[in-house]
């Protein structure tokens, strides 16, 4: 089995190792061949020359974009015999991989990936991707999640820890329904189809759609998410800001959020979602921004993740 590692020299977690790609190269030797990266556009080429060549194992350095983007890639390059993906942790916060258990610095899961593949103990698990229209990957989110998102990114360093004083930011404005809060969730006005049902619920706080249940530091506001092959968790509701910060203990648990109005409130499995917005709307997947009307989203082809 032949690996291939692209690594996203732009990634911040690969930024703060210098040496990093020497130590790959190193490490990879005759067992492959490693790719550095610096754009998107470079990826299609990469994936179709890793197809060409059978490669079966495709290791990602990068943060939890740099996965979608090369997941992407990968599925227009290979179809429907996708090959083993390994993730080694090369972004900020790495939320995906967190939610699989993967643990470590991208040095030290690169020299254990090359020795359990010199032994051939690699161990996987299988994992749904979710597509929004083209694009592949595991954790999509619009009205509160996306401004939060928005809001992240605009703090002076980026990362868990500034993550963490946003999320208790959110709590706290919550509680007393300050500004911050009702900036974040605000409701957005969406046209919904799940599973071919058109559902009459109004304007969303909060719109996830997820295959993992850790939508980021802990939040498992995605309880559901992983529990049945070949469908996704879907959280749409229009729950009062206070309303959610009084239940941040079902999501810091995984458990459901509670709503005392059915038609505020839809918590359940899906394998297709349809929404549009009177206008094009921010939304994140797998910690990227994108601004679209119209989504199509589905359960996407199954994968197999290498896990330590």
């Amino acid at each position: 089995m032949r690996l291939g590692l692209v690594i996203n020299v732009n990634a911040l977690g690969v930024r703060r190792q210098p040496g990093l790609v020497d130590c790959a190269r190193e490490l990879v030797g005759a067992r492959g061949e490693v790719v550095e990266t610096h754009s998107v556009d470079e990826l299609d080429e990469v994936a179709r020359g890793f197809a060409a060549r059978d490669i079966e194992l495709v290791a990602i350095c990068g943060g939890d974009g740099t996965n979608l983007a090369v997941l992407t890639a990968l599925v227009g390059a290979y179809q429907k015999r996708l090959p083993l993906v390994a993730l080694l942790r090369g972004g900020t916060v790495n939320t995906v991989a967190q939610n699989l258990g993967i643990r470590g610095n991208p040095d030290a899961l690169l020299a254990r990936l090359v020795r359990d593949l010199d032994e051939r103990t690699l161990h996987t698990r299988p994992q749904d991707l979710l597509q929004v229209n083209h694009r592949y990957g595991f954790l999509f989110a619009a009205a509160m999640g996306a401004r939060f998102l928005e809001a992240y990114y605009d703090t002076p360093h980026p990362g868990p820890l500034w993550a963490g004083i946003l999320a208790a930011r959110t709590v706290g404005s919550s509680l007393v329904t300050g500004p911050f809060a009702r900036k974040l969730f605000a409701p957005l006005a969406v046209d919904l189809t799940v599973d071919g049902t058109h559902v009459d619920i109004g304007p969303l706080r909060l719109f996830i759609c997820s295959t993992v249940p850790d939508v980021g530091i802990g939040m498992k506001v995605a309880w559901q998410a992983g529990k049945e092959p070949g469908r996704f968790h879907l959280v749409a509701s229009r729950l009062s800001t206070v309303g959610m910060a009084l239940q941040m203990p079902s999501v810091l648990t995984g458990r459901r959020l509670r709503s005392w109005h059915a038609n505020r409130h839809l918590d359940r499995l899906a394998t297709r979602v349809e929404a549009r917005f009177p206008q094009p709307e921010v939304y994140t997947f797998d910690g990227e921004l994108y601004r679209e009307r119209e989504l199509d989203i589905r359960i996407g082809p199954r994968i197999d993740i290498v896990v330590a």
